[in-house]
């Protein structure tokens, strides 16, 4: 993509990118339409149609660029990344949106190539963990049950 890039903001031809960009997701979509590289690969696809039909085309697209080569150089996809911070895109971490969450998601170095981007949780989060939270699904010990 780094190089349709580069074509297309020196020549001009933006309906190129665009139509590339589209086979990719296209091809993505293939595998599944829920995970996170379909996903990245879409919202990919929407920024370069956004920077083919407006004229803040190098706003948009110079950033994408920057985007492609770092993923190209250090396999690490920014997108992606973007995309693990909702919360059903990680559904194996029940961690609550924090500053420190965001920090470890972006500061996380890629450990496997051929699998999507996933953080572990860290020890002892919970699902809505705030300091108020109510674990529903832990069973309840007899002496604290209501008695009828």
């Amino acid at each position: 993509m780094a190089l349709q890039i580069v074509l297309a903001l020196f020549s001009g031809w933006y309906v190129l990118l665009a139509l590339g960009s589209a086979a990719h997701v296209i091809y993505f979509a293939n595998f599944s339409r829920s995970d996170l590289p379909f996903q990245a690969r879409l919202a990919f696809f929407v920024l370069v149609l956004l920077g083919t039909f407006t004229p803040l085309r190098i706003l948009i697209l110079v950033p994408l660029l920057a985007i492609s080569v770092v993923e190209l150089v250090k396999r690490y996809n920014v997108l992606e990344r973007l995309l693990y911070l909702v919360p059903p895109n990680r559904p194996e971490n029940p961690e609550s949106l924090s500053l420190e969450f965001v920090m470890r998601v972006f500061t996380e170095m890629p450990k496997h190539l051929d699998r999507p981007f996933a953080l572990k949780a860290k020890a002892g989060a919970q699902s809505g963990s705030g300091a108020d939270s109510f674990d529903f699904t832990a069973p309840v010990p007899k002496g604290d049950r209501r008695k009828r």
